[in-house]
């Protein structure tokens, strides 16, 4: 008994040195991935925090060019599951769908007060993860790639498809503009080039001239956003189709002259 007694007591010494046991409570969550300043917090010091605001305090790692934040993706990481974010859906200025951190127990979960239902909600968050995409533009069709696998779709095909037709108010600079768009949903996109379009995948859009922005597919079917390619603006048929993201109170995420979807 007397061997027991001082065996815990050594190991309860090394916990205290090391500092593991102040490493267990309040479980840290870890900001990292394609940032300049990766940092760690306390549940109590994310109580109330957006989503947003943590990411940019860690300062994306973006590429030169227009709006290039725009193509960062950010993966939340839990107890249960992981759910993706495209950060532009997230900031005031262009998506205004904010996601927030709660305090629970110990711990911290992250919530998505906007969604209609709460599939993107992340409990005993641990971890999360930022990335840039650096797709690139192809040429005169839209090129739908998933890892290795690339697919081409003709615009004569994309303005053949069932289309759903949207009302799109934004503002591009100070300047308000509406829109009528009209053409097939994204998912549908991707489905016709052989892509499941499940909740959880991402899709960076890139123009001919190279601009970029990324969606994720759990926009519409929790947001309530509807995402379209757009083949008709005004009556008028486009050579090349529009990325429509509905609801963004900036056009920053219309993505003209689409090119390359690239989805992750």
């Amino acid at each position: 008994m007397r061997k027991l007694v001082v065996v815990v007591a050594v190991v309860a010494g090394l916990v205290a040195s090391t500092g593991v046991a102040s490493a267990s409570v309040g479980s840290a969550v870890t900001v990292g991935g394609a940032v300049a300043s990766p940092k760690s917090y306390s549940a109590a010091e994310l109580a109330g925090a957006d989503l947003d605001q943590l990411v940019t305090a860690s300062a994306p790692q973006l590429p030169p060019g227009k709006n290039t934040a725009l193509r960062v993706t950010v993966s939340v990481s839990g107890a249960h599951r992981s759910v993706t974010f495209a950060l532009a859906e997230l900031d005031p200025a262009f998506g205004n769908h904010p996601a927030v951190f709660r305090t629970a127990g110990r711990g911290v979960d992250l919530t998505v007060p906007g969604d209609r239902n709460a599939s993107r909600t992340v409990t005993g968050v641990r971890s999360v993860r930022v990335a840039v995409s650096d797709a690139g533009p192809a040429t005169h069709a839209v090129r739908v790639t998933v890892g290795r696998r690339t697919v081409t779709l003709p615009p004569a095909l994309l303005a053949h498809l069932p289309r759903r037709t949207v009302t799109a108010t934004f503002a591009a600079g100070d300047t308000p503009q509406t829109h009528t768009e009209s053409g097939p949903s994204l998912a549908l996109v991707l489905l016709v080039a052989g892509v499941l379009p499940t909740p959880d995948k991402t899709v960076v859009a890139v123009g001919s001239d190279g601009y970029g922005a990324a969606v994720t597919l759990a926009e519409e079917s929790a947001g309530g956003r509807p995402l379209v390619l757009s083949t008709v603006e005004d009556g008028v048929a486009l050579e090349l189709p529009r990325l429509v993201p509905l609801g963004d109170v900036k056009g920053g995420r219309y993505v003209s002259g689409v090119t390359a979807l690239a989805v992750g």
